[in-house]
């Protein structure tokens, strides 16, 4: 098979996550290398769950999952917590289109605005965002405080990062 027929976003289907999809979710986040906080193990995930589950899709090919966004909604902003791709997956257009839905889904509740935050050096992350007009805002900076122990990111997995600030 070449690459023109190779499936597209188009050829997937989108739904809600559910907490059975969990470790096909977690595994997809560690392959394509995201930055796993504790807040989210299962435990924190069903939690989040209680809040905006129509924020948090999957895109899958035929049974398996592909591509995974997370979102919140607080009533004010919008946020992108987690936006992951499959690596044989990744500029086939899966974030595209997982990103289109969740910012549609984000207008329908009111959001005027959505925010992320991109772990330094992440250049493809920051590429992708960019190219769809999202705009590093130096005029603010992300501050943080841990609420419990183990609330930061001590079992981080990949590169070596300065934890302390992200």
């Amino acid at each position: 098979m070449d690459d023109d027929d190779r499936p597209t976003a188009a050829d997937l289907a989108l739904r809600e996550f559910t907490m059975a999809d969990y470790e096909a979710v977690d595994g997809l986040w560690r392959r394509a290398g995201l930055w796993m906080r504790p807040s989210d193990k299962a435990d924190r995930v069903a939690l989040k769950l209680t809040r905006d589950p129509d924020l948090f899709l999957v895109a899958l090919a035929g049974h398996r999952i592909v591509g995974v966004t997370m979102g919140g909604w607080d009533g004010r902003r919008a946020y992108v917590y987690h936006l992951a791709v499959e690596p044989e997956w990744q500029r086939r257009g899966v974030a595209s289109r997982l990103m289109d839905e969740l910012e549609e889904r984000f207008r329908a509740k009111g959001a005027l605005k959505a925010k992320l935050q991109i772990v330094q050096g992440n250049d493809a992350s920051a590429a992708f965002f960019g190219a769809r007009g999202y705009r590093l805002e130096s005029d603010c900076l992300p501050w943080g405080r841990e609420l419990v122990p183990g609330g930061a990111p001590d079992d981080f997995v990949g590169a070596p990062l300065d934890r302390e600030r992200c």
